[in-house]
Formats: structure tokens, sequence, C-alpha cells
């Protein structure tokens, strides 16, 4: 019996993980929320299947992240539930964010608000924070930037 529960354990936790990662869940469920210029702000999500915050995180954002979708919010996923990718890094460069992904690679748990133009972190968004508390920094960050643009394009 115990050898039947030695080999039913590591089969069942790949199955599971397997399943995971075939359902889809990524930032591209998002991406029906995707500003259609360029954003202002990234909200960049660092977590894992077997991350016990990111159960928490990622499905309360996920009820934030329509409220932006006129917004210059652009929401991006690096999902570490298989490990430190290439593929990962790859993304990050592809989101402008590549110099922030050596400082988090393989951290999960929490969400980093970044100006696009600067590279700035500007807040992070953690399991301490509600929807309404979410919501409130998303749109102070986009005040942020916007303001930061703003004043950027008048001195030019």
């Amino acid at each position: 019996m115990k050898r039947l529960k030695d080999f039913l354990f590591p089969v069942i936790v790949v199955a599971g993980v397997a399943i995971f990662a075939l359902s889809g869940r990524n930032a591209e469920a998002g991406s029906d929320y995707q500003f259609a210029g360029e954003p202002e702000i990234i909200v960049a999500t660092f977590s894992s299947a077997w991350c016990s915050s990111c159960k928490i995180l990622i499905p309360r954002l996920a009820k934030v992240i329509p409220d932006f979708a006129d917004k210059p919010v652009k929401f991006v996923e690096f999902d570490f539930t298989f490990g430190q990718r290439e593929e990962i890094y790859a993304q990050a460069e592809a989101e402008g964010l590549g110099d922030l992904y050596p400082r988090y690679k393989g951290a999960t748990g929490f969400a980093l608000l970044v100006d696009s133009d600067t590279g700035e972190i500007l807040d992070m968004l953690t399991i301490n924070h509600s929807k309404k508390a979410m919501r409130a920094a998303i749109s102070q960050a986009v005040a942020l930037a916007s303001r930061d643009s703003e004043e950027a394009a008048l001195a030019n």
C-alpha cells in the first residue's frame, strides 16, 4: 500500500500541474481588456501555480482588470510555475521590462505597477490589497504616469 501511495502522489501532482498549464491561465486571459493605444502603465504580475498568495491575488486582480478596459493600462503575467525559463525573459524584454526581470525573476505573489516610459516602479499590489485598493493604486499610477508624460512633452 505504501508503494502505491509513493507512486500515485507524484503522478497526481504532475497531472495537476499539466492540467493547470493546459487550462490557459495566463496573462492573455486579461488581453480582452488591453488599452488600444500605447500603455502608460504596465501591471506585471509575477505568479506560479504553487504560490498560495497568487491564488488570492490573481482572482482578485482579474475582477479589477475590466475596470481599466479604456485606460492606458496593460496587464501582463510572468508565470514561474515551471521555473525561470528563457521564454519569460523574452516576454519581459518584449514588454519593455527586461531591466526589472533580473531583480524579480522567480519571486511570486505580487504585481508591479510600472511606468512604461521610464520603467519606474510606481507601486506593488499584494494580497493585502482589496479590489478597491487595487483600483485606487492602478488609477493613481495612471495619473502619475500621465502627468509625467505631459511634463516631458512640455519640456520638449
